[in-house]
């Protein structure tokens, strides 16, 4: 199934420590930009990740893409990179793909077992207390969404569950269900460091 894109609006940015390809196009009656970012630095000044604008006007992540996949093959800022979309384009360009992708696919249900329901009570009692109760926000929803990895919710063979958003889509440990280890390469912005970015 092929999902449609308009574009909207495109933009690149150039600066001594960085430089950046941003697109915005409607996919699916929704508006997704995506953003990629390459400074001097591999995890920390560098990004890649694909956003939907939600009904609560904000931004939330549908996508990311490691640097590791790109930032090797793209050239270090400096005075001679005057065309960032030669260098990032593909990036966003696979980025708004995956978006489309997801926002194509129809709505799934899920229905939690009862042993998963059990591994919920835990977290929360662990975490909260045995007697525990606690309201999450819709802006604590929304911020969970657009810091970190996605939410894997991992079901061993020994009965334990792993509730994980330290990893990448195509980490091993994801991949594998958790029968593999990371393979050291799952980073995502600190919260503190996207915010100081973002007001820059």
């Amino acid at each position: 199934m092929t999902t449609s894109m308009t574009e909207r609006d495109e933009t690149t940015g150039t600066s001594p420590q960085h430089y950046h390809h941003t697109r915005t196009v409607e996919i699916a009656g929704r508006t997704v930009r995506a953003h990629v970012e390459r400074g001097h630095y591999l995890t920390t000044t560098s990004r890649a990740v694909a956003e939907v604008l939600n009904d609560q006007m904000t931004w939330t992540m549908l996508a990311a893409e490691a640097t590791s996949e790109w930032w090797y093959n793209t050239p270090a800022p400096g005075p001679d990179i005057d065309d960032p979309a030669r260098f990032l384009g593909p990036v966003t360009e696979r980025l708004l793909q995956r978006a489309a992708t997801i926002l194509a696919a129809p709505p799934t249900t899920h229905t939690l077992s009862p042993h998963l329901h059990g591994a919920i009570s835990a977290l929360l009692a662990t975490s909260y207390g045995y007697d525990a109760e606690h309201r999450i926000e819709p802006d604590d929803i929304t911020w969970a969404y657009t810091h970190g990895g996605a939410l894997h919710i991992i079901e061993h063979p020994d009965g334990s569950v792993t509730f994980t958003k330290h990893h990448r889509e195509d980490c091993l440990f994801n991949t594998s269900r958790g029968a593999q280890e990371c393979d050291d390469d799952c980073y995502f912005t600190h919260p503190a460091d996207a915010e100081r970015e973002a007001r820059r």
